[in-house]
């Protein structure tokens, strides 16, 4: 309420009273004689607030914190709370990217109906500037511009990329190829009819305990612009995506919380511990993915946020170490749902497996960086320069004959920056044509069951961002038959090293493999012949007897009729001998 009307009980007489804040309504103190009324102070009369004359106006209470790419590290972005209000109101959504200017001002803390020494800052906003150029808070110079077209026309630039990537953590060049992809990323395009595909790479990195996921994570949420880092197991109220909470600031009002996906719009969010993310982000993540969007429908709040980022994902088998893919697929051996995984369009199975000769490098590399690193202590006391700050980085940037053998940090974001905001990339004819193909001849090799499908419409989708990716690299606005390449052959391998050469989406997007979905599939046939030969439920005994008939051992057959059974695909109508399809 901006300004509140009072009429006085006593003698009718109404007065208008300016209402300078949100947290209480201001009320007469006497009828002003002046103004014509009765002059009657407050505790001889009483006065009627009269709704329909007063004067109210939308308000909106808003947090805004520092852009945390602008922070250095180990500190805390500072928050302040802001009110915005008339058209200012409700035109802003959490994980927006925005310049405020406003006028400061105190409010006492109230505590038992009473105020109290202790304020409160608030930004009462007067205009509002949205930052509309993707990753426009990076600011790169013209040398600096110059410098990274430089390194786009070097034949070598994948491989310095890929080795900028975590050079900390050996090997891996596979992996740290399609996160180099990744923060790059393909073009989201809108269609005619008004539906969207993401542009957007996602990854998954499945892998035994201490094999670097977390590293990877971390590294990556750094050098991306707009990078977030978040755990599934450790979340805050918003969870990863979104929650309604109430806000004590507020007054106890319902208010929207972002998640990590929603402040990491733009850009990347590296999410560690993601299978053991609550009930509530599971059932949203879904949306989060492929829609790039949460919809919030909780405690009178309807809104749609943005959650256009690239999602870097790690997770852990259930049972401590993965076994062999050929012993149980790794659907099983992981606790996410088969649809959430079919959302990845790179999944990589990390295992540690004993190898004298890899063994003996691994260590000696790390070995070597602990040697090589700085004292954190000492940093922290300015004894010695911090190795993290840019500017060290690119004095101390080792160069052979001219060319970086490593990317300095600081430089690699702005690289990404320049190019996400520059170029726009879209297939040739060729590298049309070479997807096109992959696909066609993929399709027809199949799996190892007649229901197996080798590759899905959905990967053609993912070949195409990763092509795009490819050529953003080069700063080219033409993803390239060079480029199309690239993405197929990383495709190929992480299909191969996850499941070998008889690859089957199907077992990916159902949780089960082809051969078991087969004998599934046998079963439920045999009993439901016997069903109708009988005209009742078929016989347990023949069942397992006609199952052995088809090579599927008594115990496997006994497996998987209790697991149908379970499923609610079968019943036992009258006993455990019985059985009938539903």
């Amino acid at each position: 309420m901006y300004s509140a009307v009072f009429e006085c009980v006593a003698c009718g007489h109404t007065m208008e009273l300016n209402q300078p804040n949100e947290q209480e309504l201001i009320e007469p103190l006497e009828c002003i004689q002046i103004d014509g009324g009765c002059g009657r102070p407050k505790r001889q009369t009483r006065f009627i607030l009269q709704q329909q004359a007063s004067h109210l106006i939308n308000s909106q209470f808003v947090e805004l914190q520092e852009l945390p790419e602008q922070m250095k590290g180990g500190i805390q972005p500072e928050r302040i709370l802001c009110i915005g209000e008339q058209d200012l109101a409700g035109r802003l959504n959490p994980g927006d990217r925005v310049k405020a200017n406003g006028v400061l001002f105190i409010r006492s803390q109230r505590k038992g109906g009473k105020d109290t020494p202790v304020f409160d800052i608030f930004l009462r906003i007067h205009s509002l500037e949205r930052q509309n150029i993707p990753l426009e808070e990076i600011i790169i110079s013209e040398e600096e511009e110059n410098e990274i077209k430089d390194i786009a026309r070097d034949e070598g630039v994948y491989d310095l990329l890929t080795r900028s990537i975590a050079p900390s953590i050996f090997g891996m060049e596979r992996i740290k190829e399609s996160l180099m992809l990744q923060l790059f990323g393909g073009e989201a395009q809108v269609n005619e009819d008004g539906t969207r595909n993401r542009g957007d790479i996602h990854i998954l990195l499945m892998g035994d305990p201490g094999v670097a996921k977390s590293q990877l994570l971390h590294y990556m949420s750094t050098i991306s612009p707009r990078g977030r880092f978040a755990s599934g197991q450790s979340a805050s109220a918003a969870g990863l995506t979104a929650a309604a909470v109430q806000d004590a600031a507020a007054d106890g009002r319902w208010t929207l919380e972002a998640g990590a996906l929603v402040l990491a719009d733009l850009g990347l969010a590296a999410i560690d511990e993601f299978d053991k993310m609550n009930t509530a982000d599971r059932s949203s993540m879904h949306e989060a993915m492929e829609q790039q969007s949460i919809s919030i429908s909780k405690a009178g709040i309807n809104a749609s946020l943005r959650t256009r980022c690239a999602v870097l994902a790690a997770a852990n088998p259930t049972s401590g170490r993965f076994q062999p893919i050929s012993d149980a697929p790794f659907t099983s051996q992981i606790n996410l749902a088969p649809p959430l995984i079919s959302r990845f369009d790179i999944i990589w199975l990390m295992t540690d497996t004993p190898n004298e000769n890899d063994d003996q490098k691994i260590a000696s590399h790390i070995i070597d960086n602990r040697l090589k690193g700085s004292s954190e202590l000492l940093v922290k006391e300015g004894t010695i320069p911090d190795p993290t700050r840019s500017a060290a980085q690119r004095k101390d940037a080792k160069k052979v004959n001219g060319k970086y053998a490593i990317l300095p940090r600081d430089l690699l974001r702005k690289y990404v920056a320049y190019s996400k905001r520059t170029f726009h990339p879209k297939l040739d004819d060729e590298a049309r044509a070479k997807i096109v193909a992959y696909y066609v001849e993929t399709r027809k090799t199949g799996g190892e069951s007649e229901d197996s499908v080798a590759i899905t419409a959905r990967s053609l989708e993912a070949l195409s961002r990763l092509a795009e990716a490819s050529a953003r690299i080069r700063l080219s606005d033409k993803a390239t038959a060079e480029d199309a390449e690239r993405a197929i052959r990383l495709t190929k391998t992480w299909r191969h090293e996850l499941m070998g050469e008889n690859f089957d989406m199907t077992t990916i997007e159902s949780g089960k493999k082809g051969k078991v979905r087969n004998q599934e599939k046998q079963i439920i046939d045999i009993v439901s012949v016997l069903q109708n030969d009988s005209g009742t439920a078929a016989n347990l005994l023949d069942v397992l007897t006609e199952a052995e008939r088809l090579d599927i051992p008594r115990s496997k057959a006994e497996d998987i009729i209790d697991k149908l059974c379970r499923d609610g695909r079968m019943m036992r109508p009258s006993g455990y001998d019985t059985l009938q399809v539903v």
